[in-house]
């Protein structure tokens, strides 16, 4: 059973544990205390999420944007200002002295019955256009942040393991020492164990080069500035990779952004704001009318006299009555109307496709988790200690660790695009940073301490 609150927030958080290989193995885990006992120089992901909101200068400029927008279009809804005109006239007479006339006018402009309404109705709708817009921008932004928090951590895992596997061939590397001091170890053999260990110390640097680069980046979205995209991230991320396997209805995550996914919000206001301008519009096929009185002062020679003048005035439509405006905001709202119908489709395709990926990387996860890959620490020591005793070659060694570094390379890179792909069909459901729980069934919440 599903439950969809309006405007919610489905958690697919990174989920937290301390120690790289114990998270990698387990098919459920657990929370670790990172997550809400984070000192002041760790940063995890909902201090992170803070200083998105706070600091970042594309969201500030959509602020900024939809402010703009809801201004304009309520000031577009107002009623037209009055027209305060002063005017004299000097008239000499043949015989003498002159006739003066002073005109003091106020103008004001007359809507027909529902057209004001019709304006206001459009401006409503162009204002919760903007406000969707600049929702649909904080979501899309904290999904950067969910994809450039998670490579920092996964690239800190792929630098773990490596290290690890490193000082492995470290290891026999010095176990091979001793036994070519001793003769019974080949220099040719030597030799192909000082180029692993190149090999294996180089993707070591090539991991760390990328776990600053990725820390320079998340940087670069919560704070940027020159400081923080020079030196990096002041703070320690200390979160790890985690697993559960996650199961999504298709049809029940598709109605959840059908409902909530603010781009589709956006495109709705801007059809309604297209047809309420169009009931706008049909008002301009009737002659625009305007009403004016005021004061008006005559002085003669033979004194001066105080009166008032009154009029109404009529646009005469002889050369456009219209029809071509409500031709042309026709346009405007078939247009309105078809963007909505290619974003539904878009947004369907986002939801699909992220599901997609979710269910192959899960099955492909649990796969590696079920099968006997999942011991190959245990394989890896035996190796090691095998080797030292001189019951293993150098080759089956190498191959051993090799294996071992592979498998659970594999398994960081499967649980990053898993994560991955439940952020992407998060944000293709419209959930944002600060939305409420959405119930789906399996899905991760980070608000629970037990997954």
């Amino acid at each position: 059973m599903h439950c969809l609150p309006p405007k919610t927030h489905w958690g697919l958080g990174l989920a937290l544990l301390l120690g790289t290989f114990a998270v990698l193995d387990g098919p459920v885990v657990r929370v670790a205390q990172a997550q809400t006992a984070g000192g002041p120089d760790t940063l995890t992901f909902a201090r992170a999420t803070r200083l998105l909101l706070d600091h970042n200068p594309q969201l500030r400029a959509a602020r900024a944007r939809a402010q703009a927008d809801g201004q304009r279009a309520q000031a577009a809804a107002l009623f037209p200002n009055p027209t305060l005109e002063g005017s004299a006239e000097h008239t000499p007479r043949p015989n003498g002295g002159a006739d003066d006339e002073w005109f003091l006018t106020l103008t004001q402009s007359l809507n027909y019955p529902g057209e004001q309404r019709a304006r206001r109705q459009s401006a409503d709708a162009a204002t919760r256009a903007a406000k969707a817009r600049l929702q649909e921008t904080r979501t899309a932004l904290y999904r950067d942040l969910r994809h450039r928090y998670l490579a920092v951590v996964a690239a800190d895992a792929r630098r773990r393991l490596l290290r690890r596997y490193a000082d492995a061939v470290q290891q026999a590397a010095r176990a091979a020492t001793v036994r070519y001091e001793e003769g019974d170890l080949s220099p040719v053999r030597r030799t192909r164990l000082q180029s692993a260990e190149a090999t294996f110390t180089n993707d070591l640097a090539d991991a760390e080069q990328q776990h600053r680069a990725a820390r320079r980046e998340l940087a670069a979205l919560l704070r940027p500035s020159r400081t923080a995209q020079s030196e990096g991230l002041p703070y320690a991320v200390v979160d790890s990779l985690s697993f559960r396997a996650v199961a999504v209805d298709a049809q029940a995550a598709l109605s959840v952004a059908e409902a909530q996914r603010d781009r589709l919000r956006a495109r709705r206001a801007r059809v309604e704001r297209e047809r309420r301008a169009l009931e706008r519009t049909r008002y301009q096929r009737y002659p625009d009318l305007s009403l004016s009185a005021g004061p008006k002062q005559l002085s003669t020679p033979g004194g001066t006299a105080l009166g008032f003048t009154a009029g109404l005035q009529m646009e005469l439509p002889l050369w456009d009555g219209g029809r071509t405006a409500v031709a042309a905001q026709e346009g405007r709202r078939s247009q309105a109307e078809a963007a909505l119908d290619a974003t539904r489709r878009a947004v369907e395709v986002d939801v699909r496709n992220a599901l997609d990926r979710l269910r192959s990387y899960r099955d492909r996860l649990q796969d590696t988790a079920d099968s006997p890959l999942r011991k190959t620490d245990e394989h890896l020591q035996d190796a090691l200690f095998t080797y030292e005793q001189g019951e293993l070659t150098l080759f089956e060694l190498l191959d051993a660790i090799e294996a071992a570094r592979q498998t659970k390379l594999l398994r960081v890179r499967l649980t990053a695009k898993y994560l991955r792909a439940l952020y992407d069909l998060e944000a293709a459901m419209g959930v944002g940073p600060q939305d409420a729980p959405i119930v789906v069934e399996g899905a991760l919440s980070p608000h629970a301490p037990d997954l």
